[in-house]
């Protein structure tokens, strides 16, 4: 039976041939008798190649299983056979397609089939655009580590528009890999390799030509020769070759106008190739990655600069004195800014008395930083006038609320006398110490104050406690207990941890009270911790 020979009045091949889509005709029992000029000219394949299930060479792999099964069971039940389904172009592209197959009746009898493929790539990309870029805007927010913004991208480019990627970060005018991603593990490895063994050569001309100029570079076919000028060594040129590239794209990551990395999209064994009309959709994301990536980089010098100068500000030394021991740590806050507010410190007072401050200023970072070590001069210059915690919080309050009105800090400043073995102290808005006497109790030395930038004069109130010999006063910054978001736990799990430091003493209070807290957590905030052992 052919085509024409099927009981229609109108000559179905030259209806099939007037589509613009690919048609194919089925007889009753299924067997193809007709392609249409656009199925042989898309898919590259005549009616010979495509009898039988020859069609489903045509198909996907990934969605051939399911093309055979649903046609067949279209065939047993007559219902109409539909699927989206990727055909591939003679060129070895594949688009997405909607494939329909309806049955032509005389009566209950089933005449013949025809189906219809209709191009729905640019829908569909579309679609998956507009789900990646909600995930990408996600994802890459998620972190202020270069490192991990690079690897976030990178797992989203592959499979989803690229077999294989490598992100290239730009500082101090080098260039250095910071993820690389590929579909298959052994190829990813190839890729980890020669950014290890050959840094200086992994880039290459073409990518560092893309970052200078700007403009995206598509290279559609990574020959031998192509290889071998990129090659520093053999050993280096069989590594490309493994990696089995095909069509690259190099596409610069520019932020504020400068450039800030550069992305490396291949495609190799999914036989896909970059075109001009995809250059649009990898500049938007560059163009996202560059501003993840750009604003991680500069946060982390932050973070580093504003590590570095609240370290310095710190105290390098801590008083030895008759009668007393100090410990003391600060914990800087784990991948992301909140670090520059928090401060302990300790000096010697005239009487041989001993100054203790600890601290918190709102806000993070290098503007923190500084107030912070205003703060902590303004309180050590006070205390040398005034006897009273309280009046030192309140002249710290006021030099604050003249430099930086804005700016709000909480503190606790505590007078330790060694020869009386008494402590005084006097809180604005700041965790109230703990004490842990050899008897056995923890108590919270509670002395209630608005936080600095927010005093009334004289409205702080003041209390004096005598210690025993082996007692242990914890001052603490709200970092420590709050590592996890938890308060109520955080604070329980200090008290556990003292009440264990009390029975069992160890050779650094402050760092074994900081593990028994936090353990092998990082801190989501920085923390400082000032410890006072009674002797």
């Amino acid at each position: 039976m052919t085509a024409a020979s099927l009981p229609l009045r109108l000559d179905p091949e030259r209806l099939a041939d007037a589509f613009p889509s690919l048609v194919w005709i089925e007889d009753a029992a299924g067997r193809l008798v007709f392609c249409n000029r656009r199925w042989t000219e898309y898919t590259g394949m005549g009616l010979a190649d495509a009898r039988g299930d020859g069609w489903l060479d045509a198909v996907h792999p990934d969605d051939r299983p399911s093309a055979r099964a649903r046609h067949t069971e279209s065939l047993r039940t007559g219902e109409i056979f539909e699927q989206e389904l990727r055909l591939r172009r003679s060129d070895g592209e594949y688009r997405w397609f909607a494939a329909n197959a309806t049955a032509v009746r005389d009566g209950g009898t089933v005449l013949f089939r025809i189906a219809t493929c209709m191009d729905i790539h640019d829908r569909k990309r579309a679609d998956r655009l507009l789900r990646f870029f909600g995930r990408a805007g996600r994802a890459l927010g998620a972190s202020l580590e270069p490192s991990d913004v690079a690897r976030t991208l990178a797992t989203l480019l592959v499979p989803e528009l690229a077999d294989a990627c490598q992100i290239y970060g730009y500082a101090d005018d080098e260039l250095r890999v910071l993820a690389s991603a590929h579909t298959d593990p052994l190829r990813r490895a190839v890729l980890e390799e020669i950014a290890e063994r050959w840094p200086a050569h992994a880039a290459g001309d073409a990518v560092r030509a893309a970052m200078l100029r700007g403009e995206p570079i598509v290279i559609s076919c990574v020959d031998d020769g192509l290889r071998k000028a990129v090659a520093r060594d053999r050993e280096h040129y069989d590594a490309l070759r493994r990696l089995g590239s095909r069509s690259v794209a190099i596409v610069p990551l520019l932020a504020r106008g400068e450039p800030c990395g550069v992305l490396v999209l291949c495609h190799g064994v999914s036989g896909r190739r970059y075109g001009e009309d995809d250059l649009p959709i990898l500049q938007e994301i560059a163009r996202r990655g560059a501003v993840a990536l750009d604003n991680a980089q500069r946060y982390q010098r932050e973070h580093r600069i504003a590590t570095v100068l609240q370290e310095a500000v710190l105290p390098r030394t801590l008083p030895n004195i008759p009668g007393v021991r100090l410990y003391a740590l600060y914990v800087p806050a784990v991948g992301t800014l909140r670090v520059g507010g928090d401060w302990y410190d300790a000096f010697v007072l005239p009487g041989n008395r001993l100054g203790l401050s600890i601290g918190d200023v709102t806000g993070h970072g290098l503007e923190a930083a500084v107030v912070m070590g205003e703060i902590r001069q303004s309180l050590r210059s006070s205390a040398i006038e005034s006897p009273s915690p309280a009046a030192v919080l309140d002249h710290a309050d006021r030099i604050l609320s003249m430099q930086r009105p804005e700016t709000i800090a909480t503190a606790g400043f505590a007078i330790f006398d060694p020869i009386e073995r008494t402590l005084t102290y006097a809180g604005a808005g700041h965790p109230p110490p703990l004490i842990a006497s050899p008897g056995g109790g923890i108590v919270a030395l509670r002395a209630d104050g608005l936080p600095l930038g927010m005093r009334e004069p004289g409205s702080g109130e003041t209390v004096t406690t005598a210690l025993e010999r082996g007692s242990l006063v914890v001052f603490y910054t709200d970092g420590l207990i709050e590592f996890d978001r938890d308060a109520i736990r955080g604070e329980r799990l200090l008290y556990e941890a003292l009440a264990r430091e009390r029975l069992r003493p160890s050779d650094d209070p402050a760092r074994a009270l900081f593990r028994g807290v936090v353990g092998r957590s990082g801190v989501q905030d920085d923390v400082a911790l000032l410890v006072l052992s009674v002797e």
